[in-house]
């Protein structure tokens, strides 16, 4: 199984032949560089060399650098493993209105269908939960009327409590940001390996923002987050624990659904940015298929 590493006392990152090696105070600790996904660094002291940004971006592996908040912020991604870039880029930037918006509607119909799940999974109210599934079939024209939306306040309340309000500063918010940081760059480094520019989104729009395509794609995972805030919840106190943080890294291996295959949540994200791909290039929405959310201790037989 590939790798997420925290790095929390290591002092200095560098590379010797094909692995990673990190020097701290405890003496050095050496991980196979190709069993790595990501690298997560949490020291503001450690110092990073160029050797090892390249070797380790060239074999597709992401680095995440926290900030002094203990907050992934600096994203690196690999930029070079998709041969034709530009033709990916034109057709993106070609992608009819009518067709972006059906690309959408899917996107949000899965998420709030995946939020449904998770309430369900989570014990929440079951008129909420058909409401969701409600909401999902309500989303059209590019979700116009605001059924994501809708839906997301009905599912934070269900899921947390009536009182719980997004983007708080507290220990639950921290873990939804943490981990949904987490599930982002996982998408993003997919999205740059298929030679998409992250930065021409379907319905995120932000001129400052580089990931906005990332942030479109990454809408339907972002439940597996909160239900694992939901199952946490009672540990989440005054801040994150570094088990919690190596929990919230390691959610890229949780177990989904893809097209009716149980699968690593990384796998499933390389291939539904390859069904994106094949829904932009035939002008086929429907061609786009989603992970769906499950428990991932009622599926053990998965793909690696």
């Amino acid at each position: 199984m590939f790798r997420t590493v925290t790095v929390y006392k290591g002092e200095r990152i560098t590379v010797r032949q094909n692995w990673m090696v990190v020097t701290g105070e405890d003496g050095e600790r050496s991980i196979p560089i190709e069993d790595l996904y990501s690298v997560v660094i949490d020291n503001q002291q450690t110092v990073l060399t160029v050797p090892a940004i390249s070797q380790l971006t060239s074999a597709g592996v992401h680095i995440l650098v926290c900030n002094e908040k203990h907050l992934p912020e600096t994203l690196i991604l690999p930029q070079t493993v998709h041969y034709r870039p530009l033709g990916v880029i034109r057709k993106q930037i070609a992608l009819p209105d009518d067709v972006r918006d059906l690309i959408w509607d899917r996107i949000v119909r899965r998420k709030i269908l995946n939020q449904a799940a998770v309430l369900s999974l989570c014990g929440g109210e079951r008129e909420k939960v058909n409401r969701l599934v409600e909401l999902s079939n309500e989303v059209a024209d590019g979700d116009a009327g605001n059924r994501e939306g809708i839906a997301a306040r009905l599912f934070f309340r269900g899921l947390y409590g009536v009182t719980f309000v997004r983007m708080y500063d507290d220990a639950v918010n921290a873990a939804l940001n943490y981990g949904y940081t987490v599930i982002r760059s996982a998408v993003a480094k997919t999205l740059a390996a298929y030679g998409y520019n992250c930065v021409l989104g379907l319905h995120h729009i932000n001129e400052s923002n580089f990931f906005n395509l990332a942030d479109d794609m990454m809408e339907p995972l972002r439940p597996a987050v909160d239900m694992w805030v939901s199952d946490n919840s009672e540990d989440l106190v005054d801040g994150l624990t570094k088990a919690q943080k190596n929990e919230l890294a390691a959610l890229v291996n949780t177990v989904v659904l893809f097209d009716g295959k149980k699968m690593r949540m990384r796998n499933a994200i390389d291939k539904y940015v390859s069904t994106l791909t094949t829904a932009i290039t035939e002008l086929s929405p429907k061609k786009l298929k989603i992970p769906e959310i499950i428990r991932q201790d009622i599926y053990n037989d998965t793909d690696d």
